[in-house]
């Protein structure tokens, strides 16, 4: 065993000694006490209080230790062995953790106020159906769950499809033809990612207020820009996706008879598809959240979406049950979950495929 070894393994040794018998032990701290700042036993009583991480640490240590101890002395299957478990463990806890606000979050629907702030359990002690009941309640007397779910949809659908159309044609643009002033126009399109949106706030409702956008009942103020490819990270990425398709498809279309129009739409958009897929998952997903645009554009309670429904739901009265809050929210959320799922395949692909250019 290497002298590194054999130092981490004393520290882990000590880690362990300290989780387990490191509250018990009084350790006078003399240099504090003659300091006036704090009693004898002082150390000891940070040890008490740290002591399940000592003992997580400690048992980290020793295992990683006793890992490599017996990977050096492996043959080379038993080596591929265990690196193969251990690689699929820290995927599991790295997955356990990423997951587990959210299945925390579905077991507090199902839990009171005390229940919830008393226990991090994702199993209710005293399950109750009470949040999902107070969840279907109305607020504001003309809003529900339900009415404030359709109203975000009726914006949120035709900003993906907007949203994926405009980038589209503009990415075609740039990414397939030259002209005169590309190259600024480009510059300036890839500035605009730069520029942060609360800087765009006050200027964009004073030009929607005097269009008369505010408070539309067809939503306009936030379905309207993206007619015009305003999201540039969706036209960047579209771009660098293009780049990967050889432009000898264009030039065979071309000999076929096919326009401009038809090259984009018969040749290039199938294999598009998967970018193009990726572009409206991001922007059904930032859409669904937006909290900012609704809060300046939309003033009736009547046409409030997800977003707003879930704070008005939070405000109602002065002592809210969070399982209501966590039912109201698990609702609002559960479309956007579906809809990932079903496209997870699809979102990978054009998340990675324009990631290396051929």
């Amino acid at each position: 065993m290497s002298i590194v070894s054999i130092v981490f393994l004393a520290l882990g040794i000590l880690s362990v000694a300290l989780g387990l018998y490191g509250g018990t032990v009084q350790i006078p701290d003399a240099a504090v006490a003659a300091e006036g700042a704090a009693e004898p036993g002082a150390l000891a009583l940070h040890f008490a209080q740290l002591q399940n991480f000592y003992l997580i640490l400690g048992g980290l240590i020793l295992f990683i230790v006793l890992y490599f101890t017996l990977y050096r002395h492996a043959s080379l299957r038993v080596q591929h062995l265990m690196s193969t478990t251990i690689r699929y463990i820290i995927l599991i806890g790295v997955g356990v953790f990423m997951v587990y606000p959210l299945l925390w979050m579905v077991s507090a629907t199902f839990k009171d106020n005390n229940e919830i702030f008393s226990t991090l359990s994702l199993i209710p002690s005293r399950p109750t159906m009470e949040g999902y009941v107070a969840a279907m309640n109305d607020y504001g007397g003309d809003i529900n769950i339900w009415r404030a779910m359709l109203n975000t949809y009726k914006y949120v659908i035709p900003k993906v499809v907007f949203t994926v159309v405009s980038s589209t044609i503009t990415a075609y643009g740039f990414g397939r033809f030259r002209f005169r002033g590309r190259g600024a126009l480009f510059a300036l399109l890839m500035a605009t990612l730069f520029l942060p949106q609360v800087v765009l706030n006050i200027p964009q409702f004073l030009m929607y207020r005097g269009f008369g956008w505010v408070d539309s009942p067809y939503y306009i103020a936030l379905i309207a820009p993206t007619l015009f490819a305003q999201e540039t990270y969706f036209v960047y990425m579209l771009i660098q996706f293009m780049r990967n398709i050889p432009r000898e498809l264009d030039e065979a279309a071309k000999i076929d008879g096919c326009n401009i129009m038809q090259t984009l739409v018969l040749v290039l958009v199938p294999m598009l598809w998967p970018a193009m897929v990726s572009a409206g998952l991001f922007q059904f997903m930032w859409s669904s959240n937006d909290f900012m645009g609704p809060l300046l554009y939309v003033n009736s309670p009547s046409r409030y979406p997800a977003t707003l429904f879930v704070r008005m739901s939070m405000d109602a009265d002065t002592g809210f049950a969070w399982n209501r809050v966590m039912a109201v929210s698990l609702i609002s959320i559960i479309p956007s979950l579906v809809v990932f799922f079903l496209a997870q395949r699809q979102f990978m692909d054009g998340v990675t495929a324009g990631a290396v250019k051929g």
